[in-house]
Protein backbone atom coordinates (compact mmCIF):
# COMPACT_ATOMS: atom_id res chain seq x y z
CA UNK A 1 0.00 0.00 0.00
CA UNK A 2 1.52 3.53 -1.10
CA UNK A 3 1.49 5.93 1.80
CA UNK A 4 -0.47 9.17 0.15
CA UNK A 5 -3.71 11.08 0.90
CA UNK A 6 -5.94 11.39 -0.79
CA UNK A 7 -5.77 7.97 -1.70
CA UNK A 8 -5.34 8.38 -5.81
CA UNK A 9 -7.74 6.84 -8.40
CA UNK A 10 -6.12 4.24 -9.72
CA UNK A 11 -2.27 2.54 -8.36
CA UNK A 12 -0.68 0.05 -9.83
CA UNK A 13 2.30 -0.85 -7.91
CA UNK A 14 5.12 -2.30 -10.04
CA UNK A 15 8.45 -3.65 -9.18
CA UNK A 16 12.17 -2.09 -8.17
CA UNK A 17 12.75 1.62 -7.46
CA UNK A 18 14.12 4.15 -9.00
CA UNK A 19 17.26 6.09 -7.13
CA UNK A 20 17.14 9.94 -7.44
CA UNK A 21 20.01 12.07 -6.83
CA UNK A 22 21.03 15.70 -7.42
CA UNK A 23 22.18 14.16 -11.18
CA UNK A 24 18.83 13.04 -11.85
CA UNK A 25 17.86 16.84 -13.33
CA UNK A 26 14.10 17.50 -14.30
CA UNK A 27 12.71 18.88 -17.86
CA UNK A 28 9.09 20.54 -17.92
CA UNK A 29 7.28 22.14 -20.48
CA UNK A 30 6.85 25.73 -20.10
CA UNK A 31 3.34 25.48 -19.53
CA UNK A 32 3.67 23.17 -16.09
CA UNK A 33 7.35 25.81 -15.36
CA UNK A 34 4.85 27.33 -12.37
CA UNK A 35 3.88 24.68 -10.74
CA UNK A 36 7.32 22.48 -10.78
CA UNK A 37 8.76 24.75 -9.19
CA UNK A 38 7.00 23.38 -5.88
CA UNK A 39 8.88 20.15 -6.94
CA UNK A 40 12.08 21.85 -7.32
CA UNK A 41 11.27 23.59 -3.17
CA UNK A 42 10.60 19.87 -2.46
CA UNK A 43 14.06 18.20 -4.08
CA UNK A 44 16.11 20.93 -2.34
CA UNK A 45 14.51 20.35 1.09
CA UNK A 46 15.60 17.19 0.98
CA UNK A 47 18.66 17.59 -1.20
CA UNK A 48 19.96 20.87 0.22
CA UNK A 49 20.29 22.59 -3.41
CA UNK A 50 18.23 22.76 -6.36
CA UNK A 51 18.28 20.21 -8.72
CA UNK A 52 19.11 21.05 -12.28
CA UNK A 53 17.09 21.49 -15.42
CA UNK A 54 18.14 19.48 -18.56
CA UNK A 55 17.03 18.24 -21.63
CA UNK A 56 17.90 14.28 -20.77
CA UNK A 57 16.60 14.59 -17.68
CA UNK A 58 14.83 11.52 -15.45
CA UNK A 59 12.66 13.81 -13.85
CA UNK A 60 10.07 14.95 -16.47
CA UNK A 61 6.86 16.65 -16.21
CA UNK A 62 4.77 17.13 -19.90
CA UNK A 63 1.45 18.65 -20.90
CA UNK A 64 -1.18 16.39 -21.72
CA UNK A 65 -4.05 17.58 -23.39
CA UNK A 66 -6.68 14.11 -23.63
CA UNK A 67 -6.24 14.57 -20.22
CA UNK A 68 -8.94 16.79 -18.05
CA UNK A 69 -8.19 19.61 -15.59
CA UNK A 70 -6.57 18.58 -12.72
CA UNK A 71 -6.19 15.32 -13.88
CA UNK A 72 -2.16 13.56 -14.00
CA UNK A 73 -0.42 10.23 -14.44
CA UNK A 74 2.38 9.51 -13.11
CA UNK A 75 5.05 6.66 -13.52
CA UNK A 76 8.23 5.72 -11.69
CA UNK A 77 10.35 3.17 -13.22
CA UNK A 78 13.85 2.40 -12.40
CA UNK A 79 14.60 4.81 -15.63
CA UNK A 80 12.82 7.57 -14.12
CA UNK A 81 9.91 9.88 -13.39
CA UNK A 82 7.11 10.92 -15.99
CA UNK A 83 4.43 13.20 -15.04
CA UNK A 84 1.56 13.92 -17.40
CA UNK A 85 -1.01 17.06 -16.65
CA UNK A 86 -3.91 18.30 -17.94
CA UNK A 87 -3.21 22.00 -16.48
CA UNK A 88 -1.23 23.28 -14.15
CA UNK A 89 -3.28 22.13 -11.02
CA UNK A 90 -2.73 18.20 -11.91
CA UNK A 91 0.94 18.89 -12.27
CA UNK A 92 0.97 20.43 -8.57
CA UNK A 93 -1.14 17.30 -7.61
CA UNK A 94 1.04 14.81 -9.03
CA UNK A 95 3.84 17.20 -7.13
CA UNK A 96 1.69 16.61 -3.88
CA UNK A 97 1.66 12.72 -4.50
CA UNK A 98 5.43 12.17 -5.36
CA UNK A 99 6.04 14.24 -1.85
CA UNK A 100 4.30 11.85 -0.28
CA UNK A 101 6.21 9.12 -2.33
CA UNK A 102 9.56 10.12 -1.82
CA UNK A 103 9.13 11.40 1.66
CA UNK A 104 10.78 14.77 0.65
CA UNK A 105 9.68 16.08 4.00
CA UNK A 106 11.05 13.42 5.66
CA UNK A 107 14.89 14.22 4.84
CA UNK A 108 17.22 16.41 4.83
CA UNK A 109 20.93 16.49 3.64
CA UNK A 110 20.60 13.04 1.38
CA UNK A 111 22.73 12.24 -1.31
CA UNK A 112 19.71 9.64 -2.83
CA UNK A 113 16.28 8.81 -2.54
CA UNK A 114 15.28 5.00 -3.49
CA UNK A 115 11.21 5.44 -4.65
CA UNK A 116 8.81 2.65 -5.30
CA UNK A 117 8.24 1.79 -8.88
CA UNK A 118 4.41 2.82 -9.45
CA UNK A 119 1.97 3.65 -12.09
CA UNK A 120 -0.71 6.51 -10.80
CA UNK A 121 -3.65 7.42 -12.74
CA UNK A 122 -5.73 10.40 -10.51
CA UNK A 123 -8.30 12.87 -10.98
CA UNK A 124 -10.78 14.18 -8.09
CA UNK A 125 -14.01 13.20 -7.70
CA UNK A 126 -15.60 16.54 -6.70
CA UNK A 127 -14.87 20.05 -8.47
CA UNK A 128 -14.78 22.12 -5.53
CA UNK A 129 -12.63 20.97 -2.53
CA UNK A 130 -12.49 23.93 0.41
CA UNK A 131 -12.03 24.68 3.39
CA UNK A 132 -13.06 27.73 5.28
CA UNK A 133 -11.75 30.59 8.00
CA UNK A 134 -13.53 32.24 10.01
CA UNK A 135 -11.53 35.12 10.43
CA UNK A 136 -14.41 38.01 11.61
CA UNK A 137 -14.69 35.80 15.10
CA UNK A 138 -10.95 35.77 15.25
CA UNK A 139 -8.30 37.70 13.22
CA UNK A 140 -5.45 36.19 12.02
CA UNK A 141 -2.16 37.23 10.68
CA UNK A 142 -1.06 37.11 6.60
CA UNK A 143 1.69 35.12 8.00
CA UNK A 144 -0.85 32.23 9.22
CA UNK A 145 -3.01 32.29 6.01
CA UNK A 146 0.07 31.20 4.00
CA UNK A 147 0.94 28.68 6.04
CA UNK A 148 -3.16 27.47 5.82
CA UNK A 149 -2.63 27.52 2.32
CA UNK A 150 0.63 25.77 2.00
CA UNK A 151 -1.09 22.98 3.75
CA UNK A 152 -4.22 22.57 1.37
CA UNK A 153 -2.03 22.15 -1.51
CA UNK A 154 -0.15 19.31 0.48
CA UNK A 155 -4.62 17.84 0.55
CA UNK A 156 -5.16 18.81 -3.36
CA UNK A 157 -7.57 21.86 -1.74
CA UNK A 158 -8.49 24.35 -4.45
CA UNK A 159 -11.14 26.60 -2.65
CA UNK A 160 -10.26 28.78 0.63
CA UNK A 161 -13.26 29.98 1.58
CA UNK A 162 -12.83 33.30 3.44
CA UNK A 163 -15.26 34.30 5.89
CA UNK A 164 -14.09 38.12 6.35
CA UNK A 165 -17.36 39.50 7.95
CA UNK A 166 -19.68 39.50 11.02
CA UNK A 167 -21.28 40.51 13.88
CA UNK A 168 -18.21 40.23 15.83
CA UNK A 169 -16.02 42.27 13.42
CA UNK A 170 -15.17 43.53 9.90
CA UNK A 171 -11.86 42.34 8.54
CA UNK A 172 -11.89 43.74 4.86
CA UNK A 173 -10.95 47.51 3.72
CA UNK A 174 -13.23 48.90 1.77
CA UNK A 175 -11.74 52.52 0.97
CA UNK A 176 -15.54 53.85 0.14
CA UNK A 177 -16.68 53.27 3.58
CA UNK A 178 -13.79 53.92 5.71
CA UNK A 179 -15.83 53.43 9.18
CA UNK A 180 -16.41 49.88 8.34
CA UNK A 181 -12.26 48.86 9.54
CA UNK A 182 -11.96 51.98 12.07
CA UNK A 183 -15.38 50.97 13.85
CA UNK A 184 -16.46 47.58 12.55
CA UNK A 185 -13.24 45.62 12.94
CA UNK A 186 -12.65 46.77 16.30
CA UNK A 187 -14.56 44.79 19.89
CA UNK A 188 -14.30 46.25 23.39
CA UNK A 189 -13.94 42.04 24.76
CA UNK A 190 -14.72 38.17 23.50
CA UNK A 191 -16.61 35.61 25.27
CA UNK A 192 -14.45 32.93 26.08
CA UNK A 193 -16.62 29.99 28.53
CA UNK A 194 -18.44 28.48 25.84
CA UNK A 195 -21.84 28.39 23.68
CA UNK A 196 -24.33 28.76 27.20
CA UNK A 197 -22.66 31.17 28.89
CA UNK A 198 -22.63 34.67 27.60
CA UNK A 199 -22.60 36.33 31.12
CA UNK A 200 -19.52 34.96 32.55
CA UNK A 201 -16.09 34.05 31.35
CA UNK A 202 -14.79 37.27 29.23
CA UNK A 203 -10.94 37.74 27.94
CA UNK A 204 -11.12 40.89 29.48
CA UNK A 205 -9.59 43.13 26.25
CA UNK A 206 -10.16 43.98 23.14
CA UNK A 207 -9.84 42.25 20.07
CA UNK A 208 -9.40 43.83 16.42
CA UNK A 209 -7.73 43.31 12.81
CA UNK A 210 -8.35 43.98 9.37
CA UNK A 211 -6.92 42.91 6.07
CA UNK A 212 -5.51 46.17 3.50
CA UNK A 213 -6.70 46.44 -0.04
CA UNK A 214 -3.09 44.83 -0.66
CA UNK A 215 -2.48 42.14 1.77
CA UNK A 216 -5.54 40.88 0.35
CA UNK A 217 -4.33 41.01 -3.38
CA UNK A 218 -1.34 39.04 -1.34
CA UNK A 219 -2.99 36.33 -0.33
CA UNK A 220 -4.74 35.79 -3.66
CA UNK A 221 -1.80 35.87 -5.76
CA UNK A 222 -0.17 33.21 -2.83
CA UNK A 223 -3.32 30.94 -3.28
CA UNK A 224 -2.92 30.63 -7.06
CA UNK A 225 0.28 29.91 -7.27
CA UNK A 226 -0.86 26.91 -5.23
CA UNK A 227 -4.00 26.34 -7.45
CA UNK A 228 -6.29 27.85 -4.58
CA UNK A 229 -9.00 30.13 -5.26
CA UNK A 230 -10.39 32.36 -3.08
CA UNK A 231 -13.61 32.49 -2.01
CA UNK A 232 -14.75 35.64 -0.18
CA UNK A 233 -17.69 35.48 2.53
CA UNK A 234 -19.46 39.00 3.16
CA UNK A 235 -22.21 37.94 5.47
CA UNK A 236 -25.40 39.74 4.17
CA UNK A 237 -28.59 40.47 5.32
CA UNK A 238 -27.53 39.02 8.74
CA UNK A 239 -24.26 38.71 10.81
CA UNK A 240 -24.06 41.98 10.41
CA UNK A 241 -23.51 44.10 13.26
CA UNK A 242 -20.33 45.49 12.76
CA UNK A 243 -21.23 47.18 9.64
CA UNK A 244 -24.04 48.72 11.60
CA UNK A 245 -22.11 49.36 14.22
CA UNK A 246 -19.87 51.98 11.68
CA UNK A 247 -23.37 52.58 9.70
CA UNK A 248 -26.28 52.64 12.16
CA UNK A 249 -28.44 53.67 9.17
CA UNK A 250 -27.88 50.17 7.54
CA UNK A 251 -30.37 48.86 10.22
CA UNK A 252 -34.30 49.44 9.99
CA UNK A 253 -33.66 51.25 13.63
CA UNK A 254 -30.81 53.53 13.52
CA UNK A 255 -29.67 53.08 16.81
CA UNK A 256 -26.16 53.36 18.01
CA UNK A 257 -24.77 50.14 18.98
CA UNK A 258 -21.38 48.51 19.19
CA UNK A 259 -19.56 45.45 17.83
CA UNK A 260 -20.76 42.43 19.41
CA UNK A 261 -18.57 40.87 21.77
CA UNK A 262 -20.34 37.83 22.73
CA UNK A 263 -21.20 34.79 20.49
CA UNK A 264 -24.12 32.87 18.83
CA UNK A 265 -27.01 33.88 16.52
CA UNK A 266 -30.48 33.52 16.99
CA UNK A 267 -30.20 33.44 20.91
CA UNK A 268 -31.45 36.85 22.20
CA UNK A 269 -29.06 36.33 25.09
CA UNK A 270 -31.36 37.14 27.77
CA UNK A 271 -28.77 36.77 30.25
CA UNK A 272 -27.20 40.13 29.25
CA UNK A 273 -30.26 42.14 29.43
CA UNK A 274 -31.19 42.17 25.84
CA UNK A 275 -34.38 41.35 23.76
CA UNK A 276 -35.01 40.49 20.35
CA UNK A 277 -35.36 43.45 18.24
CA UNK A 278 -33.43 45.87 20.26
CA UNK A 279 -30.37 45.38 17.95
CA UNK A 280 -28.42 44.51 20.47
CA UNK A 281 -27.62 41.01 19.01
CA UNK A 282 -27.61 39.45 15.93
CA UNK A 283 -28.67 42.21 13.45
CA UNK A 284 -30.26 41.91 10.05
CA UNK A 285 -29.59 45.30 7.61
CA UNK A 286 -32.84 47.06 6.37
CA UNK A 287 -33.90 46.11 3.17
CA UNK A 288 -36.76 48.14 2.59
CA UNK A 289 -34.22 51.38 1.98
CA UNK A 290 -32.44 51.77 -1.07
CA UNK A 291 -30.01 53.08 0.65
CA UNK A 292 -28.82 49.53 1.85
CA UNK A 293 -28.59 48.10 -1.56
CA UNK A 294 -26.42 51.17 -2.61
CA UNK A 295 -23.97 50.53 0.16
CA UNK A 296 -24.10 46.66 -0.43
CA UNK A 297 -23.39 47.13 -4.34
CA UNK A 298 -20.49 49.78 -3.41
CA UNK A 299 -18.80 47.54 -1.17
CA UNK A 300 -19.32 44.05 -3.95
CA UNK A 301 -17.83 46.41 -6.52
CA UNK A 302 -14.45 46.39 -4.34
CA UNK A 303 -14.89 43.00 -3.72
CA UNK A 304 -15.27 41.85 -6.32
CA UNK A 305 -12.17 43.59 -7.90
CA UNK A 306 -10.13 41.99 -5.31
CA UNK A 307 -10.81 38.60 -5.63
CA UNK A 308 -10.96 36.95 -9.20
CA UNK A 309 -12.73 33.75 -8.15
CA UNK A 310 -16.55 33.30 -10.54
CA UNK A 311 -17.96 33.06 -7.18
CA UNK A 312 -19.03 34.94 -4.26
CA UNK A 313 -20.46 34.48 -0.92
CA UNK A 314 -23.36 35.69 0.61
CA UNK A 315 -23.83 33.94 3.95
CA UNK A 316 -27.11 34.51 3.85
CA UNK A 317 -27.89 32.52 6.99
CA UNK A 318 -29.70 32.98 10.50
CA UNK A 319 -31.31 35.83 9.08
CA UNK A 320 -34.02 37.51 11.88
CA UNK A 321 -37.03 38.59 10.76
CA UNK A 322 -38.76 40.72 13.58
CA UNK A 323 -37.25 43.67 12.63
CA UNK A 324 -38.51 43.92 9.19
CA UNK A 325 -42.32 42.95 10.05
CA UNK A 326 -42.07 46.32 12.10
CA UNK A 327 -40.14 48.50 9.44
CA UNK A 328 -42.01 50.67 8.00
CA UNK A 329 -39.65 50.70 4.55
CA UNK A 330 -39.36 46.54 4.75
CA UNK A 331 -43.27 46.88 4.71
CA UNK A 332 -43.16 49.23 2.03
CA UNK A 333 -40.72 47.17 -0.33
CA UNK A 334 -42.68 44.10 -0.21
CA UNK A 335 -45.99 45.81 -0.98
CA UNK A 336 -44.45 48.18 -3.93
CA UNK A 337 -42.87 44.46 -5.43
CA UNK A 338 -45.93 42.40 -4.64
CA UNK A 339 -44.00 40.24 -2.07
CA UNK A 340 -46.30 37.98 0.28
CA UNK A 341 -43.26 38.04 3.34
CA UNK A 342 -40.68 39.11 4.90
CA UNK A 343 -39.51 35.81 4.08
CA UNK A 344 -39.58 37.02 0.18
CA UNK A 345 -38.42 40.20 1.50
CA UNK A 346 -35.15 37.67 1.74
CA UNK A 347 -35.06 36.16 -1.50
CA UNK A 348 -35.91 39.72 -3.05
CA UNK A 349 -32.34 40.60 -1.87
CA UNK A 350 -30.73 37.83 -2.94
CA UNK A 351 -31.77 37.77 -6.32
CA UNK A 352 -30.93 41.49 -6.49
CA UNK A 353 -27.46 41.00 -4.82
CA UNK A 354 -27.08 37.98 -7.43
CA UNK A 355 -28.63 40.19 -10.47
CA UNK A 356 -25.69 42.67 -9.81
CA UNK A 357 -23.04 40.13 -9.50
CA UNK A 358 -24.01 38.18 -11.82
CA UNK A 359 -22.60 41.22 -14.56
CA UNK A 360 -19.41 40.90 -12.86
CA UNK A 361 -19.30 37.37 -14.14
CA UNK A 362 -19.59 35.88 -11.16
CA UNK A 363 -22.01 33.34 -9.47
CA UNK A 364 -23.72 33.64 -5.53
CA UNK A 365 -23.20 31.16 -2.96
CA UNK A 366 -25.66 30.90 0.38
CA UNK A 367 -25.74 29.15 3.20
CA UNK A 368 -29.17 26.51 2.47
CA UNK A 369 -31.38 29.05 4.41
CA UNK A 370 -31.57 31.40 1.90
CA UNK A 371 -33.35 28.35 0.07
CA UNK A 372 -36.45 28.89 2.55
CA UNK A 373 -36.53 32.55 1.18
CA UNK A 374 -38.08 31.50 -1.48
CA UNK A 375 -38.23 33.02 -4.95
CA UNK A 376 -34.47 32.21 -5.60
CA UNK A 377 -33.03 32.35 -9.44
CA UNK A 378 -31.87 28.60 -10.14
CA UNK A 379 -28.44 29.91 -10.82
CA UNK A 380 -27.34 30.14 -7.11
CA UNK A 381 -25.57 27.95 -5.33
CA UNK A 382 -26.63 26.24 -2.40
CA UNK A 383 -24.42 25.17 0.64
CA UNK A 384 -25.85 22.75 2.77
CA UNK A 385 -24.33 22.64 6.59
CA UNK A 386 -27.42 21.87 8.72
CA UNK A 387 -26.93 18.78 10.64
CA UNK A 388 -30.89 17.92 10.40
CA UNK A 389 -32.73 16.63 7.04
CA UNK A 390 -33.39 20.21 4.97
CA UNK A 391 -36.71 19.41 2.45
CA UNK A 392 -35.52 22.83 0.76
CA UNK A 393 -32.03 22.04 -0.03
CA UNK A 394 -32.87 17.78 -1.10
CA UNK A 395 -35.37 19.51 -3.37
CA UNK A 396 -32.82 22.20 -4.79
CA UNK A 397 -30.11 19.32 -5.27
CA UNK A 398 -32.44 16.73 -6.70
CA UNK A 399 -34.13 18.98 -9.29
CA UNK A 400 -31.02 20.46 -10.76
CA UNK A 401 -29.74 23.15 -8.41
CA UNK A 402 -26.00 22.81 -7.52
CA UNK A 403 -25.04 22.25 -3.85
CA UNK A 404 -21.89 22.33 -1.46
CA UNK A 405 -22.12 20.09 1.18
CA UNK A 406 -20.81 20.81 4.47
CA UNK A 407 -22.86 19.12 6.69
CA UNK A 408 -21.97 20.36 10.42
CA UNK A 409 -22.37 16.44 11.64
CA UNK A 410 -19.42 15.79 9.45
CA UNK A 411 -17.35 19.08 8.44
CA UNK A 412 -17.61 21.55 11.24
CA UNK A 413 -14.12 21.85 12.82
CA UNK A 414 -14.92 24.47 15.54
CA UNK A 415 -16.60 21.22 17.76
CA UNK A 416 -14.23 19.11 19.45
CA UNK A 417 -12.23 16.34 17.63
CA UNK A 418 -14.39 13.94 19.69
CA UNK A 419 -17.36 14.94 18.75
CA UNK A 420 -16.88 15.55 14.96
CA UNK A 421 -14.47 12.71 14.61
CA UNK A 422 -12.30 11.95 11.60
CA UNK A 423 -14.59 8.69 10.93
CA UNK A 424 -17.51 11.31 10.96
CA UNK A 425 -15.84 13.29 7.98
CA UNK A 426 -14.38 9.90 5.94
CA UNK A 427 -17.93 8.23 5.89
CA UNK A 428 -19.57 11.15 4.85
CA UNK A 429 -21.22 10.68 1.42
CA UNK A 430 -23.82 12.91 -0.41
CA UNK A 431 -26.64 10.94 0.60
CA UNK A 432 -26.62 11.42 4.10
CA UNK A 433 -27.59 15.09 3.20
CA UNK A 434 -30.24 13.84 0.81
CA UNK A 435 -28.96 13.06 -2.24
CA UNK A 436 -30.07 10.96 -5.04
CA UNK A 437 -27.32 8.94 -6.75
CA UNK A 438 -28.60 10.47 -10.40
CA UNK A 439 -28.58 13.99 -8.71
CA UNK A 440 -24.80 13.51 -7.38
CA UNK A 441 -23.56 15.76 -10.68
CA UNK A 442 -25.53 18.63 -9.40
CA UNK A 443 -23.00 18.15 -5.76
CA UNK A 444 -20.11 21.03 -6.54
CA UNK A 445 -18.87 19.82 -4.15
CA UNK A 446 -17.42 19.03 -0.43
CA UNK A 447 -16.02 21.98 2.00
CA UNK A 448 -14.92 21.52 5.94
CA UNK A 449 -15.75 25.01 8.35
CA UNK A 450 -13.61 26.41 11.34
CA UNK A 451 -16.00 28.93 12.84
CA UNK A 452 -13.91 30.60 15.55
CA UNK A 453 -15.73 32.04 18.00
CA UNK A 454 -13.84 29.62 20.36
CA UNK A 455 -10.27 30.26 18.51
CA UNK A 456 -8.53 32.75 19.37
CA UNK A 457 -5.04 31.52 18.40
CA UNK A 458 -3.04 29.58 15.87
CA UNK A 459 -2.41 26.59 17.77
CA UNK A 460 -5.85 26.13 18.18
CA UNK A 461 -6.62 26.49 14.27
CA UNK A 462 -4.20 23.53 13.15
CA UNK A 463 -5.27 21.41 16.33
CA UNK A 464 -8.77 21.70 15.15
CA UNK A 465 -7.75 21.45 11.05
CA UNK A 466 -5.70 18.54 11.32
CA UNK A 467 -5.82 15.44 10.80
CA UNK A 468 -9.55 15.71 10.33
CA UNK A 469 -8.96 18.04 6.90
CA UNK A 470 -7.53 14.87 5.67
CA UNK A 471 -10.19 12.99 6.13
CA UNK A 472 -12.09 15.49 4.44
CA UNK A 473 -9.44 16.11 1.51
CA UNK A 474 -10.00 12.33 0.99
CA UNK A 475 -14.31 12.32 0.75
CA UNK A 476 -13.85 14.93 -1.80
CA UNK A 477 -11.06 13.76 -3.99
CA UNK A 478 -11.47 10.24 -3.65
CA UNK A 479 -13.87 7.72 -5.26
CA UNK A 480 -16.24 5.90 -2.89
CA UNK A 481 -15.59 2.60 -3.39
CA UNK A 482 -11.93 2.75 -3.24
CA UNK A 483 -12.46 4.67 0.07
CA UNK A 484 -11.07 2.71 3.41
CA UNK A 485 -10.83 3.72 6.76
CA UNK A 486 -8.55 1.48 8.24
CA UNK A 487 -6.35 2.19 5.18
CA UNK A 488 -6.19 5.33 5.86
CA UNK A 489 -5.54 5.34 9.53
CA UNK A 490 -2.81 3.40 8.43
CA UNK A 491 -1.41 6.01 6.02
CA UNK A 492 -2.01 8.34 8.45
CA UNK A 493 1.64 7.35 10.33
CA UNK A 494 3.80 8.82 7.38
CA UNK A 495 1.41 11.88 7.17
CA UNK A 496 1.35 12.65 10.58
CA UNK A 497 5.54 12.53 10.36
CA UNK A 498 4.73 15.27 7.67
CA UNK A 499 2.75 17.43 9.16
CA UNK A 500 5.59 17.35 12.38
CA UNK A 501 8.36 18.79 10.16
CA UNK A 502 5.66 21.24 8.67
CA UNK A 503 5.83 22.08 12.47
CA UNK A 504 1.87 21.56 12.41
CA UNK A 505 0.09 21.44 15.93
CA UNK A 506 -1.78 18.48 15.14
CA UNK A 507 -4.14 16.48 17.30
CA UNK A 508 -2.98 13.21 18.45
CA UNK A 509 -4.60 9.88 17.70
CA UNK A 510 -6.03 9.31 21.21
CA UNK A 511 -8.28 12.31 20.15
CA UNK A 512 -9.05 11.34 16.26
CA UNK A 513 -9.21 7.86 16.07
CA UNK A 514 -11.69 6.38 17.95
CA UNK A 515 -12.14 9.09 20.98
CA UNK A 516 -14.78 7.03 23.07
CA UNK A 517 -17.89 8.00 24.21
CA UNK A 518 -16.15 9.55 27.34
CA UNK A 519 -14.25 11.63 25.91
CA UNK A 520 -16.98 12.83 23.63
CA UNK A 521 -19.24 13.48 26.89
CA UNK A 522 -16.27 15.68 28.25
CA UNK A 523 -15.25 17.62 25.61
CA UNK A 524 -18.91 18.72 24.31
CA UNK A 525 -19.63 19.99 27.71
CA UNK A 526 -16.59 21.90 27.84
CA UNK A 527 -17.36 23.08 24.42
CA UNK A 528 -20.65 24.37 25.55
CA UNK A 529 -20.59 25.33 28.97
CA UNK A 530 -17.07 26.20 30.39
CA UNK A 531 -13.74 25.92 28.66
CA UNK A 532 -13.61 24.98 24.71
CA UNK A 533 -9.57 24.65 25.03
CA UNK A 534 -10.04 21.73 27.02
CA UNK A 535 -9.64 19.26 24.19
CA UNK A 536 -6.76 20.99 23.12
CA UNK A 537 -5.22 21.42 26.99
CA UNK A 538 -5.29 17.27 27.91
CA UNK A 539 -3.70 16.58 24.59
CA UNK A 540 -1.08 19.25 25.06
CA UNK A 541 -0.43 17.44 28.55
CA UNK A 542 -0.13 13.69 27.00
CA UNK A 543 2.24 15.34 23.84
Amino acid sequence: MIHVIPMPLSVNELPGKFRLTKESGYYTDEALAGAVRFYARDFEKAFGEAPVQKEDAAVRFSVDTKLKNEAYTLHIDENGIKVHAGDKNGALYAIQTLRQLAGFDLKSGVQALDIACVRISDAPRFAWRGQSLDCARHFFPVENIKKLLDLFLLHKLNVFHWHLTDDQGWRIEIKKYPLLTEVGSKRKDTQRTGWRKQKVGYAGEPHGGYYTQDEIREVVAYAAERGIMVVPEIDMPAHFAAAEAAYPDLACRPLKTEVTYYFGAMVPHKELGYKPGDNSWNRSACLGKESTYEFIFNVLDEVCELFPAPYFHIGGDEAPRDEWKKCPHCQEKIRKEGLQSVDNLQGYFNNRVNEYIKKKGKRLIGWNEILSAGNLDRSVISQYWVPTRDKNAERYVNSGGQMILSRQTAFYFDYPNAEVTLKNAYSFTPAKSGVRPEAEKNVLGIESELWTEFVHDWRKVEFNLFPRVAAMCETAWTSESQKDFSGFVQRLDQYEKILGTLHVHYAPRAYTVNPGLVKRAKYMCKFFWSNPYAELEDAEKEM
